[in-house]
């Protein structure tokens, strides 16, 4: 469905846009302190133009005529921003020691209610501890925008199934995760009740 005219630069309202330049800026600061080495240049370059790509993305998704261009162009920033969070995870578990960029050592790192994090998928993004070191804060921030992302993109979604516009492909790819979130929630249930 072609979508309605609106504003050309509307897309600097949308909170996921916002976010994507913050992240763009922020993380253009934290690699320009890279120690000088071919393979953290490679690395730098690479995660800069992953966080540019994802908010080009949004950009270009906005300006497409269909909805379904746009929730397209969603997902492509959806990929670049993955690429970047796990380029962070990367240095944050120390895959670049050797090269100069220090682990993060999330042992001695204590939340808000005291509980100490040993995994970094366990820190929760929001609200985001500024306490935490850069590389942590970044991979956070990314995983962040992620779930914006797939929200914006789920919303687009609704409404292309509302309009009967939605691919086939696309309708059973949302019926399959809306499954494994239900198998999810329900392994999560009997475990909480120690039925597991």
């Amino acid at each position: 469905m072609i979508k309605p005219p609106r504003n050309s630069y509307g897309y600097r309202n949308l909170l996921v846009y916002k976010k994507a330049e913050e992240l763009q800026l922020s993380l253009a600061e934290f690699v320009s302190r890279f120690p000088l080495s071919k393979t953290l240049s490679s690395l730098s370059d690479q995660m800069e133009r992953s966080a540019r790509s994802t908010k080009q993305n949004i950009i270009e998704g906005w300006k497409r005529n269909s909805t379904n261009e746009y929730y397209q162009f969603l997902g492509y920033a959806v990929a670049s921003n993955a690429e970047l969070e796990a380029d962070c995870t990367d240095i944050c578990i120390g895959v670049y020691d050797s090269k100069g960029l220090k682990r993060v050592d999330t042992r001695g790192l204590k939340g808000a209610k005291g509980e100490k994090w040993g995994n970094l998928e366990s820190i929760p993004f929001y609200p985001l501890p500024p306490f935490l070191p850069l590389p942590l804060q970044l991979k956070l921030r990314a995983k962040e925008l992620n779930y914006l992302l797939e929200k914006l993109q789920q919303s687009l979604a609704d409404k292309m199934k509302k309009e009967k516009t939605l691919s086939a492909a696309d309708i059973m790819r949302l019926q399959e995760k809306e499954r494994e979130t239900r198998r999810k929630e329900h392994a999560a249930y009997l475990k909480e009740k120690g039925w597991d």
